[in-house]
């Protein structure tokens, strides 16, 4: 953690890595569930989500290079342009490296499919979906889990900790800041139909949130071994600080769906009621404040995937 300039661009690499990879999970789901009912309003929606899958992708791919790049610097004891041989030693002769190689392969995979595309949605959703998929599990083999051996349960229990921070931190990321924008610019006919992407918006985020908390409760208690070291350590210090932000991001999410949702839904999926614009409002910004909190999530499992383990 003691690293300079250097400990610190890290960090922020594999954050904006984080943030990526999520935005790349959020934008799938986002865009098959609007699929369903296509218009106009659909299409333009699915154009920007294509824009936010091709950033976002090639985010990631860059952000987990330089991280890796600055991780090898910081092994070797040497600086960035010097870090040629850790490189290289670090690939051909590390868990580490190998595990890094294949999720940064699969990455490619995403930003070259993602360059593929034509039409009104994402074309090869499988494809995409098996190699995002695939990308975690090399993450996950290459953290703190492996210490319990390759595709053990806990490497298993932490990859699906990172699919589901990532459907839950990327649905709210794409719905606040791509979804939402334009459904203010919607007609009121094409408002009809979106209620069926916000009512799915909610429950993915349900299914994930309580993913999220069987696993990191696995997953943490598992790293920090007792509750002196939740409280005495540095990483169960930075844990505790990331189960306090996901509780309120969580309450920021339950305020939505069990006060303001009912609202919104009544006025998007009838056409006959009042105008939805001020439940949209309310719904977008509480959204908004969520989205903000997540963020504070995701720099939260950054530095913990930086951090050494309690008595490691």
């Amino acid at each position: 953690m003691n690293d300079g300039l250097l400990g610190i661009l890290r960090l922020a690499s594999v954050a904006l890595q984080n943030l990526g990879f999520a935005v790349v999970v959020g934008v799938l789901l986002s865009d098959r569930w609007l699929a369903r009912r296509p218009s106009p309003w659909q299409t333009g929606v699915s154009r920007r989500l294509l824009r936010a899958l091709r950033i976002a992708s090639v985010g990631a791919l860059m952000s987990s290079a330089f991280a890796f790049w600055i991780h090898c610097a910081l092994m070797s004891d040497s600086t960035l342009l010097e870090a040629g041989p850790a490189i290289r030693s670090m690939l051909v002769a590390t868990d580490f490296g190998h595990a890094w190689s294949v999720g940064e392969g699969l990455m490619l995979c995403v930003v070259i499919l993602s360059f593929m595309q034509t039409g009104k949605s994402i074309r090869f959703p499988l494809a995409i979906w098996l190699a995002v998929a695939g990308v975690a599990l090399a993450r996950s083999n290459g953290g703190h889990p492996v210490d319990a051996g390759l595709f053990s349960l806990p490497v298993w229990a932490d990859w699906i900790h990172l699919l589901a921070i990532s459907t839950w931190v990327g649905l709210v990321l794409v719905a606040t800041y791509v979804v939402m924008p334009r459904l203010f610019e919607a007609k009121r006919t094409e408002l009809v139909n979106s209620g069926a992407f916000v009512q799915s918006l909610s429950d993915a985020a349900t299914f994930a949130l309580i993913l999220l908390f069987a696993t990191g409760a696995y997953n943490g208690w598992r790293g920090v071994n007792s509750a002196g070291n939740l409280v005495g350590s540095l990483y169960g210090q930075i844990l505790l600080l990331k189960l306090a932000l996901v509780l309120v991001a969580a309450a920021l999410g339950g305020h939505n769906r069990f006060f303001q949702m009912p609202g919104l839904l009544a006025s998007l999926t009838n056409a006959s009621s009042t105008s939805p614009v001020r439940h949209l409002k309310r719904f977008a910004a509480v959204l908004h404040v969520e989205s903000l909190v997540l963020a504070g999530v995701l720099v939260a499992a950054a530095v913990l995937v930086s951090s050494p383990l309690p008595d490691a």
